[in-house]
């Protein structure tokens, strides 16, 4: 049986057109998503606001400036991206031109004043845009108001200056949430598609398995004559089979997956490891289902080929691959249909991984992995059916 494993391994090996889908598709479309994806992660991520500042005598005399330059400090927190003009006219220029957001000034009263680019002041707003406008008023808001409250506590009650810690209270804000993480890891959209990917890639590696049970078949392949003439039995044959369709269909999805991690960059959230248990399980169900198709009688290599990738297209489509109407399609269906969309083995495999991402807890992780199994074992059943049922009048 070892020989036997040996040698069909060795064949598949030889055979380049299997690793077109195996190997060389998920890579490229990693690679292709690479480029496509590379802005989607950091759109909704803040960058600090391109801000203006008239850098006058006013200025320079104002408490304002103070604020303003410490709030364009870098850091984590850094807040504005402050911009230093000689003048108005510079400041307005550069308004014009689209290089700030906004421009701090200060008046002769010493009031701050804050001048909003064109597009923010007739409304033609992205929503980012809208949010850098927010972040402008707010600052200067926020000046004014604490200003005028200094100003009254020193007209009506100039002792409270005595005590700095009663002052910093007054006017820290305070925080009435706390922030905790729901997640594993920090949600990313891109990782949903490089899953769905995945799950493509290791169910067209069922084609592996295809071409290997027809192999094993005497009226698909003269290597199928020659095997059911000799002595091992057809038992033994399919299982080493079997065992080299998986192994090889493994280690395709594990270069694929260590490329997309290592070259692509692609995360997952520390839990390599799982996920390379995990690529095992989705190789058993390519396996399985591999079996299945290519057991079915009357049929052709190539009619069953295309039989596996217009299948393996079409559960594609709920993990959505194709695109984000595609992703919300199968949003839609595992909200409004939930057991409908357990019956697909993609969108099976996907959730297996997206649950590592998001989970804390193994259990949803375990719980996918026990329904892949499930798929794999009603796969090869139905596999087995079929060739136990298959007898050959003449070879």
């Amino acid at each position: 049986m070892g020989t036997l494993f040996a040698s069909t391994l060795r064949a598949l090996v030889r055979e380049k057109s299997l690793f077109i889908w195996s190997l060389a598709f998920p890579v490229l479309m990693a690679t292709i998503f690479m480029f496509m994806f590379a802005n989607l992660d950091g759109a909704m991520e803040f960058d600090p606001v391109p801000t203006g500042v008239v850098t006058d005598e006013a200025w320079d005399a104002s408490p304002f400036s103070a604020v303003a330059e410490a709030l364009g400090e870098e850091g984590d927190d850094q807040l504005l991206d402050v911009r230093h003009f000689a003048d108005g006219e510079a400041a307005a220029s550069a308004l014009v031109d689209g290089e700030v957001m906004g421009v701090f000034s200060v008046d002769e009263d010493g009031e701050p004043v804050l001048s909003l680019a064109p597009g923010l002041q007739i409304g033609q707003t992205t929503d980012m845009d809208a949010i850098d406008r927010s972040i402008l008023e707010s600052v200067v808001g926020t000046y004014v108001r604490d200003a005028d409250l200094m100003t009254s506590i020193a007209r009506e009650n100039p002792g409270a200056f005595a005590d700095p810690g009663r002052l910093e209270a007054m006017f820290s804000s305070v925080d009435a949430t706390e922030e905790v993480s729901l997640t594993h890891a920090a949600p990313k959209e891109s990782v949903r598609f490089y899953y769905a990917l995945f799950a493509m890639a290791a169910l067209f590696g069922a084609q592996i398995a295809v071409v290997a049970v027809c192999w094993t078949q005497p009226n698909l392949s003269p290597l199928g004559a020659r095997r059911a003439l000799g002595a091992i039995g057809r038992t033994r044959t399919l299982l080493a089979t079997l065992l080299a369709c998986w192994l090889l269909s493994f280690c395709c999805l594990l270069i694929a997956f260590l490329y997309t991690r290592l070259v692509v960059g692609v995360d997952f959230a520390g839990r390599e490891g799982l996920c390379v248990a995990g690529l095992g399980a989705a190789s058993l169900l390519a396996c399985a289902l591999g079996t299945a198709l290519g057991s079915l009688p009357k049929l052709d290599v190539g009619s069953k080929t295309g039989i596996l990738t217009g299948v393996v297209c079409l559960l594609s489509l709920f993990t959505g691959l194709y695109g984000e109407p595609c992703m919300e399609l199968a949003d839609m269906v595992s909200r409004e249909f939930p057991v409908l969309a357990s019956l697909n083995p993609a969108k099976a495999i996907c959730d297996m991984f997206y649950s590592l991402y998001y989970y804390d807890g193994l259990e949803v992780f375990a719980g996918n992995v026990a329904l892949i199994g499930l798929f794999s074992a009603a796969l090869f059943a139905v596999g087995a059916l079929f060739v136990r049922r298959q007898r050959y009048a003449s070879l």
